[in-house]
């Protein structure tokens, strides 16, 4: 009960906090602390765009960005701000479009979001530090508790916080918050105060009311929402759930959101569970699909055949259905398979659906979709969901690392060659793509003079063998070498070493 009641207290300063720093537009400049140059010495350098990796490289930074990229002239490297990039790659920062930094109510882990629902600054820049450790510079935070989140973002810029860049998209517009109907099927009548506090926390008032106003009306509030100082606009093209999926907005509302965003330069995701959903959102002009992969059923060739046309990103888990997590599949899928066999004969719609759960068939429905618009050609970023889920006092079972902060993205890269892609297309979709998917390529993305220096220098080829993007010598964020010995610096959902 006392946490319960400290996160009401939390509840309402979120709220008002949203109404502040709403007034304000997201910053993402560097600290006005000098930073020191760096030097990086005859390394091997893969540059995000797909072109040859170009060996004997020496790479110089400057106040945050890559000032040259020129042949090593030879000779030992020395001085405190130079590193030795002899027999190592220096890659882009890699990019994530697609995690949780905060807990959020989830109707399955109220214990935990009761527990941590106050602390979510800290959680956010713990799941930022956990990815930076592994060269993920940036983050889009798809779904999250805006208010702190936009806190934790802005010391990041500020140079106040060492994390990952955090872009935030706050709610999933359209969506009621995670206590919802839209969300995870609850009913209002069924909520408790504390989970009405939930929902209009995670909603900041672009829930489910909107679905039922006229264009003209959802430009007003989605303006609104823009003006609280989002990064990125994300909305429900249909309800969270497969089945049955509802379409979320109708083409016209589609338009207007994708519209005003688009006018202030902000990218805008879908989150849709059918192909239709998935069809009328490229078609209002999206510049990301979330889970295109979908796990309802196959996708048509026709939404392929027009996403690729359109040149929409795809935002792939391949971290949830590639790798060991795929192995565990097939292995529960068999063993599915052989009491099913011994089952009677199906004779309802429901059973059908209890006996395809069973099997997970959605595992397998996923693999296929990925691998279809990767052989089409889609442009693909890895997006993995990766989220904070119980706290670890919580938890009954260990949770696999692809689905951790950090660890979770390589997987998700690695992943991105196991369904057909080459290690060089996998490290563009991390890096070149990752930038596009945040509408930030002027600035990030590739090591090329003049961008912003957010770098990777990993031990060894990840051409040869992608798995050795685990194998990361250092990292440089924002210009600055970070001490990835300290991260994460405090440890609430990650065990002290």
């Amino acid at each position: 009960m006392v946490q319960k009641r400290k996160l009401m207290r939390g509840l309402g300063s979120g709220l008002i906090l949203a109404i502040l720093v709403g007034l304000a537009a997201p910053s993402d400049a560097s600290s006005a602390k000098p930073q020191p140059a760096i030097t990086i010495v005859d390394t091997t350098v893969i540059d995000g765009t797909g072109a040859p990796a170009r060996p004997h490289m020496t790479v110089r930074v400057a106040n945050g960005r890559i000032v040259d990229v020129a042949p090593a002239k030879g000779g030992a490297a020395r001085g405190k701000d130079v590193i030795d990039g002899r027999g190592r790659y220096l890659l882009p920062g890699f990019f994530d479009s697609n995690a949780h930094l905060t807990v959020y109510g989830q109707p399955s882990r109220r214990d935990t979001s009761a527990k941590y629902g106050d602390r979510n600054e800290e959680l956010a820049l713990e799941v930022a530090q956990r990815s930076l450790k592994y060269g993920v510079t940036t983050l889009i935070d798809s779904y999250g508790v805006l208010p702190p989140s936009i806190v934790v973002r802005d010391r990041i810029n500020r140079g106040e916080a060492v994390g990952s860049r955090l872009l935030l998209a706050g709610n999933i517009l359209g969506w009621g918050g995670t206590f919802s109907l839209t969300f995870s099927l609850t009913k209002e009548s069924d909520l408790s105060y504390f989970q009405e506090k939930w929902n209009d926390l995670m909603a900041q008032d672009m829930g489910e009311e909107i679905m039922d106003m006229t264009p003209d009306e959802l430009r007003v509030a989605t303006n609104k929402y823009l003006d609280k100082g989002v990064d990125v606009i994300k909305y429900g093209g249909t309800s969270h759930f497969i089945r049955p999926s509802l379409i979320g907005f109708s083409p016209a509302q589609q338009t207007v959101i994708v519209e005003e965003a688009h006018k202030r330069g902000v990218p805008v995701q879908t989150h849709a569970t059918s192909p239709e959903g998935l069809r009328l959102a490229v078609e209002a002009g999206i510049d990301l699909i979330q889970h295109p992969e979908l796990n309802s059923r196959d996708l048509p060739d026709a939404l392929v055949k027009q996403i690729v046309d359109r040149k929409t990103l795809c935002g792939i888990r391949a971290n949830i259905f590639t790798g060991a997590a795929r192995k565990r599949h097939l292995a529960a899928r068999a063993e599915a398979e052989a009491k099913i066999a011994k089952m009677p004969p199906v004779t309802t719609n429901a059973e059908k659906w209890r006996r395809y759960e069973m099997v997970n068939e959605m595992d397998d429905i996923q693999y296929r979709n990925a691998r279809k618009l990767i052989a089409a050609g889609c442009r693909v970023t890895p997006a993995t969901d990766v989220y904070l889920g119980d706290a670890p006092e919580f938890r009954r079972t260990p949770k696999t690392d692809e689905a951790e902060p950090g660890i979770g993205t390589i997987r998700a890269i690695q992943g991105l060659v196991e369904l057909g892609m080459t290690p060089m297309q996998a490290i563009v979709a991390a890096t070149q793509n990752g930038a596009a998917s945040a509408g930030r390529s002027k600035d990030l993305g590739t090591i090329e003079a003049g961008k912003i220096a957010d770098l990777v220098l990993l031990d060894a080829d990840p051409l040869a063998d992608i798995g050795n993007i685990e194998k990361v010598n250092a990292v440089i964020a924002q210009g600055r070498l970070v001490d990835r010995a300290k991260l994460p610096e405090t440890h609430l959902f990650v065990v002290q070493p």
